[in-house]
């Protein structure tokens, strides 16, 4: 995802000119939506405060079906638009959800907190997302530290009856995931290229997409299998005991 609130305007301009000189498509206006409908029939994006004003009318109608929204990071940080974004995307018959940027510096507890107080008593569909990876987070941090305050902000989001998935990328997967964690859903980062040898049940394939609605380059994601599958997984954020006791 890379929207970190912590990035400069001055690292992010760099960091904008440098995927233009390596020719990643920043700037460059195409109508094709990838990963390809051909071969998945659901189809999503993921949005915060960085993507600006978006009409979700016009998503819609592009044939998008989710869109997962920024709402917290960290301890106390919540996205200024997730309130206004999660109801204009149900009022236009998306589904969605709700994402976390994991700060490795924060305590887990705190994590948890703060997300919970801004999705709490929301109507969502998918899984509330963590957003594991290494862009925007200290890297002095250890592996089992981090581990520690993840499991701590899942056990807490648990323990209110939530439903989790995890996002990350294949440095994420391979650090943090795999041997480990592998029983969450997941999200996948893999650009261009369909994620292999792990089990998805989203793939961000470009954060270089065009979209109706959006005046900026935006994520789009794949949903790995039918719409009968998709029925049952964006059944609702919380467990089904849990949702039977609201």
């Amino acid at each position: 995802m890379k929207k970190s609130v912590l990035l400069s305007p001055l690292v992010a301009l760099l960091l904008l000119g440098a995927v233009l000189l390596t020719g990643c498509g920043y700037g460059r206006r195409s109508t094709k939506i990838y990963p390809d409908r051909d071969r998945f029939e659901v189809i999503g994006i993921d949005i915060s405060a960085h993507n600006g004003d978006i009409d979700f009318r016009k998503v819609a109608a592009e044939g998008i079906d989710f869109a997962i929204i920024k709402a917290t990071e960290g301890g106390t940080f919540k996205d200024k638009k997730f309130i206004d974004n999660i109801r204009l995307a149900r009022e236009a018959g998306l589904k969605t959800g709700a994402y976390h940027f994991f700060r490795f510096d924060t305590p887990g507890y705190m994590q948890g907190l703060n997300f919970l107080n801004s999705v709490r008593g929301r109507q969502l569909d998918l899984p509330l997302v963590i957003d594991l990876e290494e862009w925007a987070n200290p890297n002095s941090q250890p592996t089992a530290m981090v581990l520690n305050r993840l499991s701590e902000m899942i056990d807490h989001l648990e323990s209110h009856g939530y439903r989790v998935m995890i996002y990350t990328n294949k440095n994420g997967f391979a650090r943090f995931i795999k041997g480990r964690l592998e029983g969450y859903p997941l999200w996948i980062c893999s650009l261009v290229d369909e994620p292999k040898d792990m089990k998805w049940h989203l793939w961000q394939g470009t954060h270089n997409g065009w979209i109706n609605g959006i005046n900026a380059p935006v994520d789009i994601n794949a949903f790995k299998g039918s719409r009968t599958d998709w029925a049952v997984f964006a059944s609702g954020c919380m467990t089904s005991a849990a949702a039977d006791t609201q």
